[in-house]
């Protein structure tokens, strides 16, 4: 059976989406994985640290990658270890790590641009310009929806207390 024939009710659809995300980023991150040196993830944080003007700490990049403080760290040592990335302590903060390009991170992240078009022409290839507009739309929304998931666990754990 196909996923086109099980959604056949609203909540099944609902059902059907919530847990494809999940199947979505395991099946993403098992495709990349086989093919590439770097896990998933660890493309994800390299990526990431473009998106700052200064080196970030752990928390920033984090927050930017919608995770953990230490999964970030539990992703960095390695990359450190690469020699792609150093992490030092902050001038700021001494209890804080930020997380530095190296020579070679930065060749990396070069190189990584003409990866990042290949992955994105691949997984979007069925996709139309306008598919691509609704697709981006509805994300902002799951973003938000998210929010509110969290805002409700937050709300009835008070209520348990």
């Amino acid at each position: 059976m196909t996923y086109e024939e099980m959604g056949t009710t609203l909540q099944w659809k609902k059902n059907l989406l919530f847990a494809g995300i999940f199947i979505q980023e395991n099946l993403l991150h098992t495709v990349f994985d086989r093919y590439n040196t770097m896990s998933c993830k660890q493309w994800l944080l390299m990526s990431v640290l473009k998106a700052f003007d200064t080196p970030p700490d752990l928390s920033a990049a984090a927050k930017a990658m919608g995770c953990s403080r230490q999964n970030v760290k539990q992703l960095a040592r390695p990359l450190e270890k690469d020699g792609y990335i150093t992490l030092e302590r902050s001038a700021e903060d001494a209890r804080s790590l930020c997380i530095s390009y190296t020579d070679k991170g930065r060749q990396f992240s070069r190189e990584n641009t003409a990866r990042g078009r290949f992955v994105h022409d691949a997984v979007f290839r069925e996709f139309s310009e306008d598919e691509i507009e609704n697709y981006f739309a509805l994300s902002v929304k799951m973003m938000h929806g998210i929010r509110h998931l969290e805002e409700a666990f937050q709300k009835e754990m008070e209520e348990k207390e």
